[in-house]
Order: C-alpha cells, then structure tokens, then sequence
C-alpha cells in the first residue's frame, strides 16, 4: 500500500478537537463533554511526533538538536503572539490584581509550566476562570513537557530494548498511567487534571499506537473492513462521549483513556486512506480548520474571557462576536506570522536566541515587573483605585499582636474583636465555612463595641454541620467531617456561651455554583445515603442545621446563623471599577435581579425559618433586606463596593452591614445575649 506522510484526516480530527473544545468553553451546556476535544489533540500529539522521530531513531538519523528546534519554531512564535497580545489588551481592561495573576501565569508559562501555576492556585479560593485569559495554556505546557521527556525515553528504549520488550513496557507504562490517573480524578485532586504524570496516558496512546503501526502495514491492511469498521466504532464512541460526559464526571483516568482508544481507532483506520469516515475528516472545510486549530485553541479562550470580563455576560450577539474575532486573529496570525516564521530559513543558534531565550527572558522580565509594581494601580482614575482598594480589602490583612490559647485549636488563634480581653476565654465563636470568613470584620466592630473577643473555625466549602459530609464520586470528604467534629468538641469543652453559624447555604441546597463559576457541583450526604443528587443534599442540609443547633441548645450554647448574601453571575466589584474607569460606562448596571437571589436561596431560607420557629433559642441575622431593596439587590452601599469577588463580602463591605444592622431592631436582640 502507498505511504503519504500528510493526513489530511488528522487535520479533520485537530478541527473537531478544537471546535468542541471552543463550543464547551462558549457555553458548556451545548456540548458538555467538549472538554475531550483536549485529550484528542493529546493522543494526536502523541501520534504524530513519534511517527516523526521513531523512524528516525531506529534509522540512526534522529536529531534532539533539530527536533526541538522544529518543535520551538512550530509552537513559541505563535504563544509570543497570543500572550503578548493578551497582555496588552489586559492592561486596560484587568484590575491590578487580575493583572498580576496573568502576569504570574504568563510567567510559568513562559518556561512552560503553566500547569504546574494553574495546579497550585485552583480550587475552592481560586480566583473564577473568566479571570484568567491563559488559564488554556495549562494543556499546552503538558505538551512541552512531553516534548522534553519522551524522545529521550523513546531514543533509550529504541538503544536498549528489543522491539518485543519495548512494546511490554510502554503497555505497562500506559496501563499504570491510567491507574493513578483514575486514582487521582477519584481523589478530585486538582492535580489529576493539570499535570502531566496524570494526563501522559493520552499521549502515550498515541505514541504507543504509532510504534505499533510502524513497520506493520503489511499486517495492519491484510483486513480493511475491520480496521474500517474499528473507526467508525471510534467515531460513534467520541461522538457520544462528548455528549454524555460532562464536568461532573470522573476525569481524567479510565474516562480520559476510553476517549483515547476511542482516538486511536479512528487514527488508526485512517491509515488506509479511504472509506467515509476518512472522507469525511479529509473534506476541506474540516482540513482548513485543522490547520488552524493550533490558533483557534491559543485566541479563543482569552478573547472570550475578556469579552465576559468586559461585559459582564454574554449573549447570543457576544457569542458570534467572539467566534468572528477567534477565527479572524487566527487566520491572521497563521498566514501572517506563524507559517513564515515557523519556515524562516535562520541558523540554528540564533533560533535558540532569538525564538527561544530572549523572547521569554523579556516575557518573564516583564511579568516580574508587573508583580513588582502590584499591578500598576496608577494605570486607573483616582475614583477607580480607592473603589479598588476598597473592593480588595480582607481580613485576611488585618495583624494582631495576640493570640488565643493553642487549646481552642483547630479555630484560628486570631481574635476578632476587643483582643485586650485575652487571655479569657472568647465570649464567641464563628464557625463555617469561607462566607463564615467574610463575616469576621462585621464581626471584629461588633466585638469592640460590645466588649467581646471571637475566633473563626471552618474552610472553604464545608459546612458547619455534624452528621453531615461533602460528597464527592459516591463517598465523604473525610477532611471536611474531622474538622467540623473537632471544632465542635472544642465548642462543647469550652466557656464561650455564644456560636455564630455562617455557610453558603444555597451553594448545599442547589448543589451548584453561580453562574459562570469555575467548580464542580457540591453534594451533601450522611451514613444513610451517599448519592449525589439534588433531593439527597436538601435532605441532608435541613438535617445537618437541625442536629447541629440541637447540639450547641444541649451543650448551651446560644446559636446565632447568618443569612447567606446573594451571589453574582459575575464580579460586582470588577464592573463598579470598570464603570469608574470608562466614562462611557457610566450607565452599565452592576447590580442583579432580587428575584433571582430570591429563587436561588429559596429552599435554604425556609429551612433557616424552620429552624427558628423549631428553636427559639436561635436568633438569624438577616442582612439580605439592606442589600436588596425593592427589585434590585446592590454590589454598592453609601459608595461601597460591597464584594471581594462574586459571592465573598469584602472587608470593607461586610463593616458595612454592621454598621447598616446596628440601627435596626433585631441588633438589640442579639446585643442583649451579649449584656448577659
């Protein structure tokens, strides 16, 4: 049979990669298994750069010199370009510290690690996705990593191994990959999506499946139809894997290496170069479009987080907008600048200068100094910056040169409140979860004008229940559990007579996040049941508040429950520094609809009023009815920005509220527990 090197269907398979990779991250509701178009460009990666140099090195041609200077000129110029320009739009549109976490990540990525940043600052405090414009680079640092460690690996095994042995390892490799792939995903370590000792098992399909076609075709071809109708089942098992996956699934491990075997058929059957899904994936439509898809993949994230940044949300207008603007820049920059510097005829040191080490070196330079300089705040209108600063104020910076006894561990030793009146024992405690957190500067004036001292107990994403688990992959976050059952054993133990109950109550109730935000969905459960479902986490929310009450009225201890302030689909704080930036934006709302706060928080509020019609004990302090008035809830009070980010009171907002609840009725009920 007749060798090509070309693959024109590998091209129509880059193009269905990259544009349900784009359809997922427009909107993941029409494509939710979009994201496999990345694990599909992985084992094309691994196919195509071992079908180069494996010939190569059994040929005793192959070059590390010349591979990675073809690797350098294929990928960097075009990274340079995206970045630089990222950064450049950023720098008018990103507040400071969005703008120093892009130059922080523009930094790793730069000497390709970007994965390794992205690992590290993910999870339940990561700033949302719709801030990060290189957040995508992550995958393409795992492919330079690849490109560091396999040929050197593959030369090895090729000088070392006999052909029959270095197959049995690479097997056992892969299968072992996929192990500790699968192991992690079920961890729901961040770790298992972003670094590549966890992706390598979509790689290595490629890589393997490329070996093994080498130097068979004879073999391979002796059966078409079979090797044809492998394809299709390939085809049928993608197609329905992008469809029936989605962000809640178990990923990468044995899902992430189904879709790759499923890649591989389809590679496979395009060896023979007929049949009609080789046709179809060689049509020039989908050809074109995979020899743009390396651009298309590196524009349309930023361009479209910036476009939300800027806007807020996105509709059916911003949607065609961002898709004209992705294939527009991507055009231009394949045919303009990555094609001919990617063929410019340059010697081989001054490719290592000039595409490799100054470019990043100036990258890197530039980044530091925009950390350096915080951000360069200065680049903003006096109305712009104080709203700023304002909106980024957090407890979190607050020093005190006290601190509480080590015995109230695992509460943090920080006093909020009067810290003069240490070494007592605190007349409070405030245990939950992060928005249990943004309570403490409402709670550090309370204290001081009410002679008392608190301390904060609790993490992000767990609630302050007994009885109760997060859920995740059928079984119970035992972290979460331990420290709520340790906290409330110092509780029992203790003095302290008074507890505030603070949490994100409708995030547990609706089991989702605000709109737009990056996360997975958030389960409750208990002993008695530990499926993740809607019904399920309702179920075990009411009786989670209901035993942890009791608990604290038969230990008497004076509960007190915040209620949850509403939760934005967008950064409230980022538009009103926008709106003071851009005079022609003076008239954008940056507040939401009441109703919808309303819809949402529901069901958590009328078990917060069940419970206080069932305990009289309990006193709620509802601060939602200064926040929302009439039909509008505000992110601003009196000139205040109100949020930190889309659901966290910043400092200065949450000394708001008190100062707003101070006046109110219910304030000296709750100040006469305080007298007694």
């Amino acid at each position: 049979m007749a060798f090509t090197t070309y693959r024109p269907d590998i091209d129509g398979l880059r193009a269905i990669a990259v544009l349900t990779v784009i359809a997922f991250h427009f909107n993941s509701q029409w494509l939710p298994g979009g994201f496999i178009g990345v694990d599909v460009f992985f084992v094309i990666s691994g196919y195509i750069i071992t079908r180069i140099i494996y010939a190569e090195m059994q040929g005793g041609k192959f070059s590390f010199l010349c591979f990675y200077i073809k690797r350098i000129k294929r990928i960097l110029p075009l990274f340079y370009l995206v970045s630089v320009s990222t950064l450049a739009a950023a720098w008018f549109m990103l507040t400071p510290d969005d703008l120093v976490r892009l130059a922080d990540s523009l930094r790793y990525a730069s000497v390709f690690i970007a994965n390794i940043y992205f690992e590290k600052n993910s999870g339940y405090f990561a700033p949302a996705a719709d801030t990060m414009p290189l957040l995508h680079m992550w995958s393409l640092s795992v492919e330079e990593q690849f490109y560091f460690v396999w040929p050197l690996l593959l030369f090895l095994s090729v000088k070392y191994l006999p052909a029959r042995d270095r197959n049995l390892f690479f097997i056992l490799s892969l299968l072992v990959l996929v192990g500790v792939s699968e192991y992690a995903a079920r961890g729901a370590e961040a770790s298992a999506y972003y670094l590549i000792q966890y992706r390598g098992c979509e790689l290595l399909t490629g890589a393997l499946l490329s070996m093994l076609v080498h130097g068979r075709k004879d073999a391979l071809f002796a059966r078409e139809s079979t090797l044809a109708l492998s394809g299709l089942i390939g085809g049928v098992i993608l197609f329905t894997l992008f469809f029936s996956l989605n962000e809640e699934s178990v990923f990468p491990g044995l899902n992430a290496a189904l879709v790759s075997i499923a890649t591989a058929m389809v590679i496979l059957s395009g060896e023979l170069r007929k049949g009609v899904l080789y046709r179809l994936l060689s049509s020039r439509g989908l050809a074109f479009i995979g020899r743009l898809s390396f651009s298309l993949y590196l524009w349309h994230w930023p361009v479209l987080v910036l476009y939300r940044y800027y806007f807020n949300a996105i509709g059916a207008q911003g949607y065609a907008a961002c898709a004209a603007l992705t294939f527009l820049f991507s055009f231009l920059s394949w045919k303009y600048f990555e094609k001919p510097l990617r063929y410019l005829n340059v010697r081989k040191r001054w490719v290592f200068v000039g595409y490799f080490i100054l470019p990043i070196f100036l990258l890197v330079m530039i980044a530091k100094d925009i950390k350096r300089h915080s951000g360069y705040e200065d680049r903003m209108p006096e109305q712009a910056r104080l709203l700023y600063k304002l909106s980024v104020s957090s407890f979190d910076g607050v020093v005190k040169n006290v601190a509480a006894d080590s015995r109230y561990l695992p509460f943090e030793l920080i006093p909020i409140g009067d810290e003069h009146l240490l070494p007592d024992a605190p007349l409070v405690f405030l245990w939950g979860d992060s928005h249990a957190g943004h309570f403490r500067p409402f709670i550090e004036v309370m204290g001081k004008k009410n002679g008392f001292y608190s301390l904060y107990g609790g993490a992000g994403g767990c609630p302050p229940f007994i009885g109760v688990d997060l859920i995740k992959n059928g079984r119970p976050e035992i972290e979460c559990t331990d420290k709520n059952n340790r906290l409330l054993e110092v509780i029992k133990k203790s003095e302290t007579s008074i507890v505030f109950l603070a949490g994100r109550w409708a995030m547990y109730t609706e089991t989702t996040r605000s709109e737009g935000e990056k996360g997975s969905r958030v389960f409750l459960g208990d002993s008695s049941d530990y499926s993740e479902s809607l019904e399920n986490s309702r179920r075990a929310f009411r009786a989670g508040m209901d035993a942890t009450i009791e608990q604290l009225i038969a230990y008497s201890k004076r509960p007190v429950l915040f209620e949850q302030a509403p939760a934005y689909p967008f950064l409230p704080s980022n538009c009103l520094v926008r709106k003071a930036r851009y005079s022609w934006l003076s008239e954008e709302s940056c507040d939401i609809d009441k109703a919808s706060v309303d819809k949402r928080q529901h069901y958590a509020n009328a078990v917060i009023s069940e419970m206080e019609k069932k305990y009289p004990e309990l006193i709620v302090i509802r601060l939602n009815k200064f926040i929302c008035q009439g039909d509008v809830c505000f992110s601003e009070l009196n000139g205040v920005p109100l949020y930190l980010d889309n659901d966290h009171l910043n400092a200065k907002g949450s000394e708001m509220l008190f100062d707003l609840y101070e006046e109110s009725e219910a304030y000296q009920k709750l100040r006469a527990i305080f007298l007694k």
